[in-house]
């Protein structure tokens, strides 16, 4: 077992720097993907062996068919309304692949996934000309696990020169995401960074765990998702915290402790503040919930008015309208409209994305610590 931390001081950077490379790693003469004019934006993949090539991506609805040219390569050229970070992929004969001209790619177990980004000076995404904060990739030792487990934590700018102590914000990512895909996808780095420089939000760390924690994804509604949340819950507080807190200078008063997380993240995230009050003061969920089943079987004696009155400073929840989630988040919302606990929510256009995800981190880091 090990506890490591390897502080990568140009890790954000370099990332943000391979952008300028995207649809063109080593001079791979397929360029994919290319961004035009007017926000159209052409994807394609060289395979002399292909008989149907699809494109799949979060910028629009269902499948689009490719077209194979000259040199064996299939492309297609579609119009992308609003510029964002969108999850793309190729469907090749019925098995998805990443773009192999694109090195932007999607951390996930599951599926194999690219990223277009679309240039977009506005948007709190983009690398602009203000400090930057730091990326470190982590290793703790897991009692509760029998492992060793990876996390990155994101410094703002300015940590290494002086001796003050940090909020801390624990973010925790989705089913079959792992500990990089706030960094890489979230762009939780880039995000705090312009906030930080604008004065919008207060200077914090920000620690990415890996969430997942047992075989099989249960249900969010079940009680195995419980159960997962239970070993979450418990990894959190006996080795994270105590792991964050003796290799980074952070606040270890409940005032200076936030969670939150998206999708399974966000589950997680509700479960482990509500177990544990005494550890966090501002919660956010993210197009996630809990039952009221799993509210009262776990937390009944908790779920009165004073929760939000005096445990609490930020009870937050986001979700969009198409989220496939969205219902079930409603029906957590009147849940605490029933016990009558004051919470905060921005309901969205859109579903169950990454795109959403970075709204809703945008719009709480505003809000922690204040």
């Amino acid at each position: 077992m090990m506890n490591k931390c390897i502080l990568t001081s140009c890790v954000a950077l370099l990332w943000c720097l391979l952008l300028q490379a995207q649809g063109n790693p080593w001079n791979n003469p397929v360029v994919s993907p290319k961004v035009g004019p007017n926000g159209e934006v052409t994807f394609a993949i060289q395979d002399a062996h292909a008989k149907r090539v699809e494109l799949s991506g979060q910028f629009m609805d269902g499948l689009r068919s490719l077209t194979k040219g000259e040199n064996d390569v299939w492309s297609v050229t579609v119009k992308i309304d609003k510029p964002d970070i969108y999850p793309y992929s190729f469907i090749v004969d019925g098995v998805q692949v990443g773009d192999p001209s694109n090195m932007l790619l999607f951390p996930n177990e599951r599926f194999k996934a690219s990223l277009l980004e679309m240039p977009d000076s506005s948007a709190l995404y983009t690398v602009n000309d203000v400090p930057h904060g730091k990326v470190s990739y982590c290793i703790y030792s897991s009692n509760v696990l029998g492992m060793n487990r990876p996390l990155l934590v994101y410094t703002p700018a300015g940590y290494e020169a002086g001796k003050k102590q940090y909020p801390v914000l624990y973010l925790v990512s989705g089913t079959t995401d792992t500990e990089e895909t706030w960094f890489k996808v979230g762009r939780v780095n880039t995000i705090l960074d312009n906030l930080i420089a604008q004065g919008k939000a207060e200077p914090m760390i920000v620690v990415m765990p890996y969430g997942y924690m047992m075989n099989g994804t249960p249900m969010p509604s079940s009680m195995e998702a419980a159960e997962m949340y239970t070993v979450f819950s418990e990894e959190m507080v006996k080795c994270v915290i105590p792991f964050v807190e003796s290799s980074f200078r952070v606040r270890t008063d409940r005032e200076g402790r936030a969670i939150a997380g998206f999708s399974r993240g966000g589950g997680q995230s509700l479960f482990t503040a509500f177990s544990h009050l005494d550890k966090f003061a501002w919660l956010a969920s993210y197009s996630a919930y809990l039952t009221p089943q799993v509210m009262d079987h776990y937390f009944k004696e908790l779920m009165v008015p004073s929760l939000s009155e005096s445990k609490l400073n930020l009870l937050w929840f986001g979700v969009g309208k198409s989220d496939f989630l969205y219902q079930d988040v409603i029906k957590n919302l009147d849940y605490f409209d029933n016990k009558g606990i004051r919470y905060k929510s921005l309901i969205t256009e859109g579903g169950h994305t990454w795109m959403n995800a970075r709204t809703y981190l945008a719009e709480t880091v505003q809000q922690f610590f204040k």
